[in-house]
């Protein structure tokens, strides 16, 4: 039912720049950094930004009833091509009979936190992806230092490439200082 494969989150932010949006996109799970990126893909893309004061709506599922969001999301566009509404934390809403229904007409993504192994793939491609290069060992201390919380370890990461001025590769020198 859900989508739970790795690189998944690849495929939908792909689809989503090529604006090639889904009526629904539910996602879930125990890992918020996929989710994030995800999220702030559909915002960046889905509207204009002149577009979104009257067409986005951001409500918090601890905070909203499911009518709220159903009559949200029924609203007629005005001056855009679409509504855009977003339901934070709606995990709560992990009803089997809602999950089949939402994943006939859109996307239902379960971002899972990643196991220890999975860790230095992850590293490496970020930092590939970022135009860097990393030593094994600073793989290995990285994970043994934040773990597998991919929001704290990405923030890392970004702020190691904003002190290589230059350099391309991070060390288990640069990790050590």
């Amino acid at each position: 039912m859900a989508k739970k494969e790795q690189n998944v989150h690849l495929q939908i932010i792909s689809d989503i720049r090529k604006k090639n949006f889904k009526p629904v996109y539910f996602l879930m799970g125990d890992e918020p950094y996929y989710i994030d990126l995800i999220t702030d893909t559909i915002i960046d893309n889905a509207l204009d930004d002149a577009d979104r004061d009257f067409n986005q709506t951001i409500v918090y599922g601890a905070d909203v009833e499911i009518s709220t969001v159903i009559n949200a999301a029924k609203r007629y566009p005005m001056m855009a091509s679409r509504q855009l509404v977003i339901v934070k934390e709606a995990q709560m809403l992990k009803d089997k009979k809602l999950l089949a229904e939402l994943n006939s007409v859109g996307i239902v993504y379960e971002s899972k936190k990643l196991y220890d192994y999975q860790l230095p793939p992850f590293i490496n491609g970020y930092v590939t992806e970022k135009g860097f290069t990393i030593e094994q060992k600073a793989i290995a201390m990285l994970g043994d230092a934040i773990g597998n919380d991919l929001s704290r370890l990405t923030g890392e990461l970004d702020k190691l490439s904003i002190i290589l001025q230059g350099n391309t590769r991070i060390t288990a020198a640069l990790i050590e200082h």
